[in-house]
């Protein structure tokens, strides 16, 4: 009986068509789908947008990393201006973060799902591109593009280099024209970048994913059970140096920051944290204000 009904079932065509619907349904709103297609987007925005005379783009530009992994970058634009190191987020719902914080919060409805502060991952591509093609970190400038139906909360507490659409992004880039990239290094760069880049073929793209799991479990794992303190050496309490904030990132363009003392003036032996950018960027942090000057 149930032999004769599941057969029956699977000779109506109707029965095939909303299985294949439900099938390309589930694919459209998979994770791989909507990050692909929101680069995609992206990527066509700067190519329309962007002089291609002076901006060199390059999509999913997949490197090693320090790890013995690969790390994927969405979208890199090269310039005399800079070297623009672009993450992509296509997400709905209200957003919620800062420049500084460990994890954000997509909220949609009722339902809240946190994920990677976008800055802190892509200063890793950031670090990784910059030990590939041998150029300052100072002159890879930090990009997070948030497209889809989406709205981000604290958008006053979110440096300049977040933008969400493609418009906002090609302004950001157009904003910089200070040339700090002479032609040769700019060129040598792009030719590093293209001999040490991975291939991006199916074999390594499933290497770098089951590498990014490898790393998610590790930090998953180091939060859940922290690392055993010895018996025999109890720890003991050492004097540390006062810090203003841990690791912040500068509220003007997103780069890192340095810990950095007052040398003159009223605040001397005070310390601040300092935009890594400058001079370029001439951002500080300080214990209770932020404040950004050019």
């Amino acid at each position: 009986m149930l032999t004769t009904l599941i057969s029956s079932l699977l000779s109506n065509p109707y029965i095939w068509l909303m299985l294949v619907m439900l099938a390309v349904v589930s694919f459209l709103k998979s994770p791989g789908f909507k990050g692909k297609f929101g680069e995609s987007i992206v990527a066509r925005s700067l190519k329309n947008r962007l002089n291609p005379e002076v901006y060199k783009v390059l999509n999913n530009v997949m490197i090693p990393d320090q790890a013995g992994g690969t790390t994927q970058i969405d979208h890199v634009v090269f310039s005399p201006f800079g070297v623009f190191v672009i993450e992509t987020k296509n997400m709905k719902g209200w957003i919620f973060g800062d420049a500084n914080s460990a994890t954000w919060t997509q909220t949609i409805y009722r339902s809240k799902h946190k994920f990677q502060n976008p800055f802190r991952q892509n200063y890793k591509h950031i670090k990784c591109l910059a030990e590939l093609t041998g150029l300052d970190e100072r002159d890879l400038i930090h990009v997070i593009v948030f497209i889809g139906d989406c709205t981000m909360k604290t958008r006053e507490k979110l440096p300049d280099a977040l933008v969400t659409n493609g418009r906002e992004l090609a302004a950001f880039i157009k904003r910089h024209q200070n040339a700090v990239l002479p032609v040769d290094a700019l060129q040598a760069a792009m030719t590093r970048l293209t001999g040490g880049r991975v291939e991006n073929t199916y074999s390594n793209k499933r290497s770098h994913v089951a590498h990014v799991r490898e790393i998610v479990e590790e930090k998953d794992a180091y939060q859940t059970t922290p690392p055993a303190i010895p018996v025999s050496v109890p720890p003991q309490p050492q004097a540390e140096e006062p810090r203003i904030s841990a690791d912040p990132l500068c509220p003007k363009c997103g780069s890192p920051m340095v810990l950095r003392t007052a040398k003159q003036g009223a605040n001397a032996g005070k310390q601040f944290w300092g935009c890594s950018n400058y001079p370029k960027c001439r951002g500080i942090v300080t214990a209770k204000t932020i404040s950004c000057h050019y």
